[in-house]
Order: C-alpha cells, then sequence, then structure tokens
C-alpha cells in the first residue's frame, strides 16, 4: 500500500513540475559576481527549491550529529556513575558505635 502511495506521489509531483516547466518558459537573467547567466524560470525556482532542501537537510544532518554526540557523552557519564553506585552497595556498612 505505501508503494502504491510513493507511485502515485510521485507521478503527481512530476507531472505538476512538467506542466509547470512547459508553462514558464520565459529566460530570466541572473547576475552575479562573475557574470551574468540566463535561463528558463522553471530552472531557476526548481533549482531554488533543491538547493533549499539541500541545505535544510544538511542543517538537520548537523544538529543530529550534534545530539549524538551529546547522547553517547551522556550514556558514557551514566555507565560512570551506575558502576560506582555498584561498587559502593558492595562496601560494607561499618558502625562508629
Amino acid at each position: 500500500m505505501q508503494r502504491i502511495i510513493t507511485i502515485v506521489l510521485f507521478i503527481t509531483v512530476f507531472s505538476t513540475a512538467a506542466a509547470f516547466s512547459a508553462i514558464n518558459t520565459n529566460v530570466v537573467s541572473i547576475n552575479y559576481y562573475l557574470g551574468v547567466i540566463e535561463l528558463p524560470l522553471s530552472v531557476v525556482v526548481i533549482a531554488s527549491i533543491v538547493s533549499g532542501i539541500v541545505l535544510g537537510a544538511l542543517a538537520i544532518f548537523l544538529t543530529s550529529l550534534r545530539l549524538r554526540y551529546e547522547n553517547r557523552r551522556l550514556q558514557k557519564k551514566l555507565e560512570v556513575s551506575t558502576q560506582e553506585i555498584n561498587s559502593l552497595r558492595i562496601l560494607p556498612i561499618k558502625d562508629e558505635h
């Protein structure tokens, strides 16, 4: 069932992108520091969307790495604390009376 939904979603997105590209064939010029490039409007919009997705995924990935590192650090700290507690439980209680 999930495979069918994925295929239908892919076909919908692909057909929408094809229709968008067919309608927006106007050429736009993009000025950047090294020169000027002229591309169809649909290519510029799709490139902007793809670059936004890539940058967003990169930001999420970097945040995930930071959280994984912190999780690993806390797990090691927990292991040390658990070992310390277990070693203290083994020690006999001494009465000073």
